[in-house]
């Protein structure tokens, strides 16, 4: 009857580079700054890129478009001056807290801009 039981094989990697030790795990600080800097880093391929520099541009200037020519409530411009001024404050914290997107968050807010400028 003993043979019925199962055997355990335990394999050891011939590689010397292996270590029993786990390797150290990352900050939650660490990938807070890398999930922000692949979400606003541009694409690597040149129509993904162009796509995301023309929806940058595109978008704001709808928004804007119809913010001047509809005849909005006073509740839903303070409510979105009120949106506009949380995302400045965010960017102002993003540009502080990871410096490695200051560059792309920085030409990300020119082109929002220049769609604002674009749809008045």
């Amino acid at each position: 009857m003993p043979d019925e039981q199962p055997k355990i094989v335990v394999e050891v990697p011939s590689s010397s580079d292996y270590s029993p030790v786990p390797s150290p795990q990352t900050s939650k600080l660490e990938k807070f700054k890398k999930g922000w800097i692949e979400a606003i880093a541009f694409p690597d391929t040149l129509a993904d890129m162009a796509y995301a520099v023309a929806a940058s541009v595109a978008i704001p200037a709808l928004l804007t478009s119809c913010w001047v020519s509809l005849p909005l409530p006073s509740f839903i411009r303070l409510g979105v001056l009120g949106v506009l001024a949380i995302t400045g404050a965010l960017m102002c914290y993003l540009r502080q807290a990871v410096p490695d997107v200051d560059e792309e968050l920085t030409f990300r807010a020119f082109l929002v801009a220049l769609g604002v400028i674009l749809g008045l």
